[in-house]
């Protein structure tokens, strides 16, 4: 059993080095229900793309507005998402993001990650 030890560390660095650490730059900052209305999710960082993960069942994402202080970027989407479909909007470079305003239909759920 102590040689488990001896080969633990070495596996996590092999496996650091051939799987870059992609998958762990993503923070998640909303789960949300789809219908009702528009929701206004907080972010107050730095993020440069924001992902849409669709859950359980299918959501239409119509826009996604990035909120900057009084500055407001909309982006249009107008997309019906499948459950487990995953979509990515690219800001364009580092924002100081106050919030996003996400307009959405159906009654699936979807996560709201920024990078």
């Amino acid at each position: 059993m102590p040689y488990r030890k001896f080969f633990l560390f070495p596996s996590l660095m092999f496996s650091l080095l051939i799987f870059p650490c992609t998958a762990f730059s993503w923070t998640e900052i909303a789960q949300q229900h789809a219908g009702g209305g528009a929701k206004e999710v907080p972010v107050n960082r730095d993020i440069s793309r924001v992902q849409i993960v669709c859950q359980d069942a299918p959501v239409i994402i119509n826009t996604v507005v990035m909120r900057e202080g009084g500055k407001k970027t909309p982006f249009t989407l107008g997309k019906r998402f499948s459950a487990g479909e995953t979509f990515v909007i690219s800001l364009g470079g580092k924002h100081h993001v106050t919030g996003l305003r996400i307009s959405d239909d159906l009654k699936g759920g979807y996560l709201v990650r920024v990078e």
